[in-house]
């Protein structure tokens, strides 16, 4: 009995040394599995790095060619580096499998600052200089330079070094559009960078809300920076990724200069340029402006806007607020064009600034106007949001009577102009102004459809009943 007892016992034993033994080899397996790919875990993001860029070589963009100026993009175009880089119309860069390094970029500030901390700062501290080693591409980098725009995409690409294999710690699969911005706190500079953006995206056929965007510059906060949160994915300011030593993007396009926007007033475009009207009914539809809505002039119902302008801090060097172009009787001119206006029932005339407004609103009451008075300024820029066929009336004086930003922007979109030249403080001021709006609204709605016999709205200064106007009033 004792026998078999002991028989059982010394196969029992031999069955718990094979099993941990087996637990023992799987362990010691297990972690020299894990040990090696540790080891070998740079080497990994090499391999995807590298895995990474022949995909990119291999599916070549399909390019939007259509229209002016996408098609003179298309026609001249210059790709070097293995097609990692291209060049079009000198203007503005394509890299693909670029390996960007924040650590390069040379600065005083991030960027994102409360104005408020960074009052009279010179506009110099907020920007970058780019140290060799900013960028990498993986191919020979020599003589690039000659192919770059003469403008900041100069500094940025003096920077650009070669890369076989790099370590990353960080990888953006998404299209990245970088943008280097001048005049940030203002609105028609700000919109001629906002299409500029939405132009390459048209161009390059990639939907405006799945691409980032990437800020080279360090201006402090702005009410203005909203609007690239809405039309674009996201925004990222390179001061903010100085913790990030090196970022692999699988498609960086480098925007060109403020001053080469399509609808800037150096272009002096007098017809909308490719992708205008997307863009435009871009920007309303994501500040939830229902843009479709009464699209043809009522002329029994019209809306007059007067835009005035008030002080407010924009920039850290106007610390102070104080604006120019200001009307220095404005209140009297405000109040006498609210009694000659409240004679015609057809139009509803009302005025106010949009310094304190949020953008959702500025663009909901200017989508709602037919007549638009302003004094020069950028806030005139609002026209290209404006439903076609109504009216722009700029206040201009003998100072700035030559510039033609707005007159400019309103034929882009299809609105008529009138430019009011007016004498800053002049008793008179309000009567010249309601003659440009007589004869604009005179004008427009001569053109409008006629309906149940209605009278004009004016053809002399007294009050008239109707809604319509059959006559056309010379401008």
């Amino acid at each position: 009995m004792c026998i078999r007892c002991h028989s059982r016992l010394t196969i029992s034993r031999r069955r718990n040394y094979f099993f941990h033994a087996i637990f023992v080899i799987l362990c010691i397996s297990s972690f020299l599995a894990l040990k090696k790919t540790k080891t070998n875990s740079s080497a990994s993001i090499h391999a995807r790095t590298v895995s990474t860029f022949q995909n990119i070589l291999i599916n070549k963009t399909t390019l939007n060619c259509v229209g002016d100026p996408l098609k003179k993009w298309c026609e001249n175009q210059v790709q070097l580096c293995n097609s990692s880089l291209t060049v079009y119309n000198k203007l503005f860069v394509l890299t693909r499998a670029i390996i960007l390094q924040p650590q390069y970029a040379k600065g005083k500030l991030i960027g994102g600052e409360d104005i408020q901390t960074v009052l009279n700062q010179p506009e110099q501290n907020e920007y970058f200089q780019f140290e060799k080693d900013f960028i990498k591409l993986s191919c020979n980098v020599e003589n690039i330079q000659e192919n770059i725009p003469n403008s900041h995409l100069l500094n940025v690409f003096s920077s650009l070094t070669t890369y076989e294999t790099h370590p990353v710690t960080q990888i953006i699969n998404e299209t990245t559009i970088a943008v280097n911005r001048q005049d940030y706190a203002n609105f028609y500079h700000t919109i001629t960078d906002l299409y500029t953006v939405y132009l390459l995206c048209c161009f390059f056929r990639r939907d405006p809300k799945s691409v980032r965007i990437l800020f080279l510059d360090a201006h402090p906060k702005g009410s203005l920076d909203i609007l690239w949160s809405q039309l674009f994915h996201s925004y990222t300011r390179l001061g903010e990724l100085k913790a990030s030593p090196s970022i692999f993007y699988r498609e960086l396009i480098w925007s060109q200069p403020q001053s080469q926007s399509e609808i800037d007033v150096q272009r002096y475009r007098k017809s909308a340029p490719s992708c205008f009207v997307k863009f435009r009914e871009h920007v309303l539809k994501q500040f939830n402006i229902n843009y479709k809505e009464n699209e043809k002039v009522n002329c029994q119902a019209l809306n007059v806007f007067f835009l005035v302008r008030h002080n407010y801090v924009a920039h850290p060097r106007n610390p102070s607020g104080k604006i120019t172009r200001q009307l220095t009787n404005e209140q009297q001119i405000l109040d006498d064009l609210k009694m000659k206006f409240s004679k015609y029932p057809n139009v509803n005339f009302s005025f106010n600034h949009f310094e304190e407004s949020s953008m959702e609103q500025q663009l909901n009451v200017i989508s709602q106007t037919d007549i638009f008075i302003g004094v020069h300024g950028a806030g005139l820029t609002h026209v290209l949001f404006m439903k076609p066929n109504r009216c722009l009336i700029e206040l201009t004086t003998l100072l700035w009577e030559s510039q033609h930003h707005f007159e400019l922007m309103a034929s882009i979109n299809s609105i008529n102009y009138r430019r009011c030249l007016t004498t800053d403080g002049s008793q008179d001021t309000s009567q010249t102004i309601f003659e440009c709006v007589k004869s604009k609204i005179d004008r427009m709605c001569s053109l409008a459809p006629v309906q149940n016999d209605a009278q004009p709205i004016f053809s002399t200064l007294p009050r008239i009943n109707g809604s319509i106007s059959n006559s056309s009033i010379a401008f």
